[in-house]
């Protein structure tokens, strides 16, 4: 290279080499403290995107894991009033089978009469009271409108349906909005008295008794077939919340991946950065003083 005073092109080159490394030095300073890889736009514009689109689809998967989880609340809350309604039914079932006897006198049919009145009246107020969030469960206003809604599974009273529903509740449980696949509807069936067809049973005399026997054996099991779709139902929503879980974790990890900044390799370049930073000044030093040394040619 000529020796030269007006331009010093080592100098140049040496200010160029320091700007680099102090870039360099820059970024991996923002990416310890930050703990990311990609701080802005112009740092991975390609993975940011990516990113972008993994962390909305996290946040919505977190999301819907509540939903599951509250749906879960929402059906062990009819379940635990399912509970109650069973003793009462075979309560009254016992009356009924005790005054179906003959040796029972009149009187003690009439005793008997007024606990299974009791029975059926408190059956009857349960299920109209049992509620969740002021979503009445059991008095029937969230049961299916007709059995041709049910398009997973219909069991009795109770229905899953992807199709909108005036009735049942919309369980929320994916990140996206595709039917079946992100929600559906339940219905629950009504377990009122008259839904039981237990309005007008009595047990003051033995036909009457006979006769109301077998009402509840109906009744009871109405109310099983409403307890094991419930039962069914949490199970599904807890398998639910476990494969969000799951796939929640991967997610993350992807994510993690392309945003998330490695510490030991941004350690390493912030130390080589470091090195490089040093040597490049007091090369710019060297460089800065060969005009005063080639001034001495002429001296």
């Amino acid at each position: 290279m000529s020796t030269r005073i007006n331009h010093n092109l080592l100098a140049l080159s040496g200010q160029r080499a320091i700007w680099t490394t102090q870039n360099d030095l820059d970024k991996a300073v923002q990416r310890l403290s930050s703990g990311l890889r990609i701080n802005y736009a112009w740092d991975d514009p390609t993975g940011l995107g990516i990113s972008e689109r993994m962390r909305a689809n996290i946040v919505g998967m977190e999301e819907a894991e509540k939903n599951a989880t509250y749906n879960v609340n929402m059906m062990q809350t009819a379940e635990g009033a399912l509970g109650v309604i069973d003793e009462k039914l075979i309560r009254m079932r016992a009356i009924a089978v005790q005054s179906s006897n003959g040796v029972l006198t009149t009187l003690d049919r009439q005793v008997a009469n007024v606990e299974f009145q009791q029975l059926k009246s408190e059956i009857d107020r349960i299920a109209r009271t049992a509620n969740y969030n002021g979503f009445y469960l059991l008095d029937g206003s969230r049961a299916a409108a007709s059995a041709s809604t049910d398009t997973t599974m219909a069991l009795g009273f109770n229905a899953v349906s992807t199709e909108v529903s005036s009735t049942g509740v919309k369980f929320h449980i994916g990140e996206n909005n595709v039917a079946g696949q992100d929600y559906y509807y339940v219905n629950l069936g009504g377990m009122t008295a008259a839904a039981l067809g237990l309005e007008g049973l009595n047990v003051a005399d033995t036909a009457a008794s006979q006769s109301a026997v077998d009402s509840l054996i109906d009744a009871i099991n109405s109310k099983d077939t409403e307890r094991t779709f419930i039962g069914s139902m949490v199970e599904r929503l807890q398998n639910t919340i476990l494969n969000l879980k799951i796939t929640q974790e991967n997610a993350v990890a992807s994510e993690s991946t392309i945003r998330d900044a490695d510490f030991a390799q941004e350690m390493s370049n912030f130390t080589r950065a470091q090195i490089l930073m040093q040597t490049g000044v007091s090369m710019l030093s060297t460089a800065n003083s060969l005009p005063s040394i080639i001034a001495q040619l002429v001296g």
